[in-house]
């Protein structure tokens, strides 16, 4: 059974570096990225504000690649410098699940997400995204693994 939230979000200051990828590099590509991120905040005057995540720019099917930013939520406002950006995740409507296990079986439960919009005449709005609120380095066991999709609809 998917436990949906709708939630009203608050647009929160981020930095990000984008990327081009095929979906089955997802994994060793964001593995690449987030360190990256890490050190800018970690050098910058702002403090993580949360997990970090991934939004999903871009999907255009599973044979092409996708446009995605992988980021962490700061303290402030930021400037971006070199390959990181600085942005803001919108603030607004919004429904989020939570998901536990593998990042393999995530497609399973944004498909059920997407269905539970589609049942209750919701429409997607901003581009949406996940929220690791665990990191595989630490918890060893993928059944505990806990990630976010956050999807925003409109108004």
């Amino acid at each position: 059974m998917l436990d949906v939230k709708e939630t009203r979000l608050v647009a929160q200051p981020i930095v990000f570096i984008r990327a081009k990828v095929h979906p089955d590099q997802l994994g060793p590509v964001m593995g690449k990225l987030f360190p990256v991120v890490m050190a800018f905040v970690q050098n910058s005057t702002a403090e993580p504000a949360g997990p970090p995540f991934s939004r999903y720019l871009c999907i255009n099917g599973n044979d092409k690649e996708w446009d995605i930013a992988c980021g962490i939520p700061v303290s402030r406002p930021l400037t971006g410098a070199g390959q990181v950006e600085a942005s803001e995740l919108p603030g607004g409507a919004a429904v989020t699940t939570m998901h536990r296990g593998r990042y393999e079986t995530l497609g399973e439960s944004w498909a059920a997400l997407q269905r539970w919009i589609n049942d209750n005449g919701k429409a997607p709005g901003d581009p949406p995204w996940e929220i690791y609120w665990t990191d595989p380095g630490e918890v060893k066991d993928p059944a505990e693994w806990r990630t976010e999709i956050v999807i925003p609809v409109q108004d």
